[in-house]
């Protein structure tokens, strides 16, 4: 499977990532302890910048199950490409 999956959803041509960069970030100090932080995505693996639109339903599980992140709450629509028409 490629990183980007072309497709056609509701009549548009996108995007849908099976890549993404995950960065989780802690505050921490000797009095207090420590903070961690919402986990912010990326597209791809440059850490920065936008998240996806759209991620395949095996990165959304990956996202949920090891991070604690659901997609959804961010924005991000979880989609099966064997359900949409590839480009």
């Amino acid at each position: 499977m490629s990183d980007i999956i072309h497709a056609v959803i509701d009549g548009k041509e996108v995007k849908i990532y099976d890549h993404v960069s995950v960065s989780t970030h802690h505050y921490v100090n000797s009095v207090n302890g420590y903070e961690t932080f919402e986990a912010s995505i990326a597209r791809g693996d440059i850490g920065r910048g936008p998240a996806p639109d759209y991620i395949t339903e095996r990165l959304g599980r990956l996202l949920h199950d090891e991070f604690g992140v659901e997609p959804e709450e961010k924005g991000i629509e979880v989609v099966d490409p064997d359900e949409v028409q590839l480009i």
